[in-house]
């Protein structure tokens, strides 16, 4: 019975250890974007999206598939993602139902909600 127990220990660590949602701090969901990385010209579908809040806004992490991430907010008005740490200054601006984000080398395109249909 105790050895039972010990061999559980490990599983409860790993669960607890999950990324939590930007501000949230509970474990993050994730959904697929569209990218484009590195200057590439062509958008795919190769980054995921953590949604959340901070200070109230509308709070995103932005997953690259080699691991790197960007952080993202919302401006004070919602028209506008912006780098939330970090040399780069993000340009974007609100398109109907997304954001089209670039940042240094890289371009977004963020889906307000969750549910929001994909280009």
């Amino acid at each position: 019975m105790i050895r039972a127990a010990l061999a559980l220990l490990p599983l409860a660590a790993l669960s607890a250890c999950s990324d939590p949602a930007p501000g949230e701090g509970k474990a993050a969901t994730s959904e697929t974007i569209w990218c484009g990385l590195d200057g590439a010209t062509e958008l795919t579908q190769a980054c995921t999206l953590e949604r959340g809040n901070e200070e109230g806004r509308p709070a995103f992490v932005v997953r690259h598939p080699d691991g790197k991430f960007r952080r993202l907010v919302a401006s004070a008005d919602g028209q506008n993602l912006l780098a939330a740490d970090g040399a780069d200054q993000s340009q974007s601006a609100l398109k109907g139902d997304r954001w089209e984000v670039i940042l240094g080398d890289d371009r977004y395109v963020v889906p307000v909600k969750a549910d929001a249909p994909k280009p």
